[in-house]
């Protein structure tokens, strides 16, 4: 074995070299006659060198500087920048990598286990097993890997990874995450995505298509198109401009959908629930306004503040807050206005009209009427329990079957 050692500020032009190279500050390599440098040990730089030709070793360790490689660089083993920086103008290739400043790649990459203290970019692709960043990664072309995960901020564009951890900003293309996606503070996909279970601290948005499983978001979610999912869960806003579709919705402020809204199980929101479309949920429960087109809930149905449809709202058991206001057509099994509310239409087996409660008209199997209260007309079946403190402005009527309501 012959060792090659490179002095300061030298300009060297290499082929083989059969042992460990080692070059100091300033130093240039070459290759001689347009061939690649191999190393068949391990290569050493100290402080800033540059390599004008494609390089290849076992293992490289640099040393408080910034190397640039203007060709191609293979390393079989094992990269370790000790307070330096790393730049390959050509095709990457390493199995584990450990920089601790910043690592710069312009084509495409083959990573293995990758580790970097402070930034890394590439412009081409990068597949690899995992790539931990401890400040900014940012990657134009595909990325390929197990696991991303980035202390600060993080920009791909298509991605095919396992589990995707920022701490601050990440922001990925189309592409899936099959596993999980954490992100301290915001969440962008710009593409159709596919994922896992993602949790997401502040703010997230994702454009049309995008399917996952659960979903908590603490502050806004926005969607522009379509969305569809297992379970939902939104501390603040969440806005979609296309049709939902998922198991089950918990939202703590506003939530609105462009398009029809299909659930399995429960939608819960604190303040105010919008569909332009129709609605078709397990359960509705509501602290606010509620509007769509038309909504049918297969069971039990609470608001407390306004209803507003236009073709109607039907579910099993269905019980209206104080001074609930509902525009368009009620429908249920059992279906209770509460006190100071007011309704256009109710139809039910049984409908209980609170106190001072006011119903333009009711068609029930069974209809009870609290004090105070003012209804417009009433068709029943079996039973009319009218308090004497009540208004009905037409006397009610006894039919032999119960009008067939419009939802």
């Amino acid at each position: 074995m012959s060792d090659v050692h490179i002095a300061k500020g030298t300009r060297q032009a290499l082929g083989a070299v059969d042992g460990d190279l080692v070059a100091e500050a300033g130093a240039t390599l070459e290759a001689a006659a347009g061939a690649t440098i191999r190393v068949s040990g391990d290569a050493s730089f100290t402080g800033d060198v540059t390599v004008l030709a494609p390089f290849e070793c076992r293992r490289l360790r640099t040393k408080r500087g910034r190397v640039r490689f203007e060709s191609s660089l293979a390393v079989h083993e094992s990269i370790d920048a000790d307070h330096g920086q790393i730049e390959v103008t050509g095709a990457f290739s390493c199995p584990r990598t450990e920089v601790d400043r910043e690592l710069r790649l312009h084509a495409d990459a083959t990573v293995g286990r990758l580790d970097v203290g402070g930034s890394f970019e590439a412009d081409g692709a990068v597949r690899g097993e995992s790539l931990h960043v401890g400040g900014s990664l940012v990657v134009h072309g595909r990325t390929d890997a197990e696991e991303v995960s980035v202390g600060g901020r993080a920009a791909l564009g298509e991605v095919h990874l396992l589990r995707f951890e920022v701490g601050g900003f990440g922001a990925v293309g189309a592409g899936t995450i099959q596993e999980s996606v954490e992100v301290g503070g915001e969440f962008s996909a710009t593409g159709p995505l596919v994922f896992g279970d993602l949790e997401v601290g502040g703010a997230a948005k994702f454009a049309a298509g995008a399917q996952g499983k659960s979903v908590e978001v603490g502050g806004i979610l926005r969607v522009t198109g379509s969305f569809q999912f297992d379970r939902l869960e939104v501390g603040g806003i969440a806005e979609f401009d296309g049709d939902v579709r998922g198991r089950a919705v918990e939202v703590g402020g506003r939530f609105r959908v462009g398009g029809s809204l299909t659930l399995t199980g429960r939608l819960e929101v604190g303040g105010e629930a919008s569909v332009t479309s129709d609605v078709t949920a397990g359960a509705l429960e509501v602290g606010g306004q509620f509007a769509a087109r038309r909504a049918v809930i297969s069971e039990d149905v609470e608001v407390g503040g306004r209803i507003r449809t236009e073709a109607g709202l039907r579910g099993r058991r269905v019980t209206l807050g104080r001074k609930c206001e509902v525009r368009g057509p009620l429908v249920g099994e059992r279906v209770r206005l509460g006190r100071g509310s007011r309704a256009e239409a109710v139809f039910g087996d049984s409908v209980d009209v609170g106190a001072n409660a006011e119903v333009d008209r009711v068609a029930a199997n069974d209809v009870e009427v609290g004090p105070g209260a003012h209804v417009g007309r009433i068709e029943y079946v079996r039973s009319a329990r009218i308090s004497p403190e009540a208004t009905v402005d037409q006397p009610p009527v006894q039919v032999t079957t119960r009008p067939t309501p419009p939802v």
